[in-house]
């Protein structure tokens, strides 16, 4: 990392705030200009837990050159010195845990520690796979097949490079519709990764593991909510009061399977949406409706929601996280996708690259939960399955 990646990295976490580059920019410039004036002035910078930075002397001493046996001396010169304070000595040398969450569109990657009693993600990597691709013929095609398992290989690398103690790597939807499924399964295990497919029940409890952790500091876990994760191949919804889960429901009403299954062509023809709409509500009236304080929302179709509220040119889960949509707002999402070919909806601001044709029938699941729940807005969580299975990896070692 150098200045430049690190003005971009506290732009990210700290968008909130509103700082513009240029601000970050003088922050960090003035901080190493200080830093390097107070070491030239022979002080000792102690950042308590981290490390402390000093000059030292080093000796003067004799050196003798070996083509002509003269000798020279070299005169003693000041070095900066850094040492690792205990603390964090102490949290390199923790091991990294891994969790691998496969899913119909898009395959991710969570690396992460534990120290003390929290719980830190540190490196994410995913990949848009689409393994459900065409999944309306009940078989993973080949050339989504050979995309997943290379994509597995780059996470194996990954794991291998950070030294990874151990991983847990969860299959969803797709794992559990495919024919050939099991045929992934063994040639994923050939490459040293073992997928558990879970059940929908156990995706469903894992997402909502991953969002009450990410919620502890919105202080929303003792409230009444639906948690709803929306995937390529099926919806999970939750009900938890208090951090209990109330009950667990799970459609197939993925964003992936939804354009497979109405052969989505863009700009959508009205008779099209109406058919897609009056087909949700229908799927839908088999969720128990009750009055809940709100609805969040997980997984790549929320985030990707998010990106395109907030207009995000780089993938901030800083921003994203507990970033409330209104449905007027979805609305007017919805309507500029489904009015737009393939090539404007790539260009609009805060489109993934890959999910250009899955936007639309994501955000048209977000929209009927909102409707059917009768709320006015929607709440982001970036944390979920993922976060959930490497937090329960993490809970085996305890």
């Amino acid at each position: 990392m150098n200045r430049s990646d690190l003005i971009e990295s506290l732009s990210l976490k700290f968008s909130d705030l509103e700082l513009e580059k240029e601000d970050l920019k003088i922050i960090v410039e003035l901080f190493f200009e200080t830093l390097k004036e107070e070491i030239k002035k022979g002080n000792r910078i102690e950042f308590r837990d981290f490390g402390v930075f000093e000059l030292k002397k080093n000796k003067g001493l004799i050196f003798k050159n070996p083509k002509n046996q003269q000798s020279y001396y070299v005169k003693n010169k000041l070095r900066v010195i850094f040492k690792l304070g205990k603390e964090f000595k102490e949290r390199l040398n923790l091991p990294f845990f891994a969790a691998l969450d496969l899913g119909t569109q898009t395959f991710r990657i969570c690396l992460g520690k534990k120290i003390q009693d929290q719980v830190y993600f540190l490196t994410r990597n995913r990949e848009n796979v689409r393994l459900g691709e065409g999944l309306t013929n009940q078989e993973i095609t080949e050339e989504a097949f050979k995309k997943g398992i290379e994509t597995l290989r780059n996470f194996k690398d990954l794991m291998e490079t950070y030294e990874v103690k151990d991983y847990r790597a969860v299959g969803t939807a797709i794992f559990r519709k495919a024919k050939n499924a099991q045929e992934f399964l063994t040639e994923a295990k050939k490459i040293g990764i073992a997928i558990e497919v879970i059940s929908p029940e156990e995706e469903v409890l894992l997402s909502l593991k991953g969002v009450l952790y990410g919620l502890q500091s919105q202080g929303l876990v003792d409230k009444k909510f639906l948690v709803v994760d929306i995937g390529g191949g099926s919806t999970e919804f939750v009900l938890s009061e208090k951090g209990t889960p109330k009950w667990i429901k799970s459609l197939d009403i993925g964003a992936v399977w939804l354009k497979d299954l109405f052969q989505l062509r863009y700009p959508v023809n009205s008779k099209v949406f109406k058919s897609i709409m009056e087909y949700l509500s229908d799927k839908l009236v088999d969720l128990p409706k009750e009055e809940v304080d709100y609805v969040i929302f997980t997984g790549g179709t929320a985030s990707l929601l998010g990106a395109l509220d907030l207009k995000l040119k780089i993938y901030s889960p800083y921003s994203l996280n507990g970033h409330k949509i209104s449905k007027d707002r979805i609305e007017i999402i919805v309507k500029k996708l489904a009015n737009s070919d393939l090539e404007r909806i790539s260009k609009i601001k805060g489109m993934e690259k890959g999910r250009e044709d899955i936007a639309l029938p994501g955000a048209l699941i977000c929209w009927s939960v909102l409707e059917y729940f009768k709320k006015d807005f929607l709440i982001l969580s970036v944390y979920g399955i993922l976060e959930g299975a490497l937090l329960s990896l993490i809970e085996r070692y305890n």
